[in-house]
């Protein structure tokens, strides 16, 4: 079932899911196109309105909005397709890669209940400050 999409056409989702299934299964997403929201998402409340850029393409919506850290900028990605499918770990690092480079490192977060919010099929990740490491590694650091 298609999630309704306020001011979306049916014809519009069905557009998209038909882009979205073809993107799967040719791994052809299409090209990314930015668009900057300095004054954030008209109408956004919580941390919607501190979204700052969007990027999309034929599989992906991206929502971003940075964060102030002790470490420096960290920039929270809301991640969703047209048909509310999760992505893979694959297409995470592809996403990670292709908006903020392949020497970004970028975390997923398993939060505390009491700080939980799952309102929505959205998925998420923080891309952190350039040069950021962290103190572990699946491999041996060299």
């Amino acid at each position: 079932m298609l999630m309704q999409h306020p001011g979306r056409s049916r014809e519009d989702r069905r557009a998209a899911v038909k882009l979205e299934r073809q993107a799967i299964k040719t791994g052809d997403w299409g090209p990314w196109i930015e668009t900057g929201l300095p004054a954030g998402i008209p109408g956004g409340s919580g941390w919607c309105a501190d979204i700052r850029r969007v990027a999309k393409n034929n599989l992906y919506v991206i929502l971003m909005r940075p964060v102030a850290t002790e470490w420096g900028r960290v920039w929270h990605l809301a991640i969703r397709t047209a048909s509310n499918l999760e992505p893979p770990w694959r297409d995470k690092q592809r996403i990670k890669n292709a908006l903020f480079g392949h020497k970004r490192v970028a975390v997923e977060v398993m939060p505390p209940d009491s700080e939980l919010i799952d309102e929505a099929d959205m998925y998420h990740m923080w891309v952190m400050p350039e040069g950021f490491a962290l103190p572990f590694t699946i491999g041996r650091r060299e």
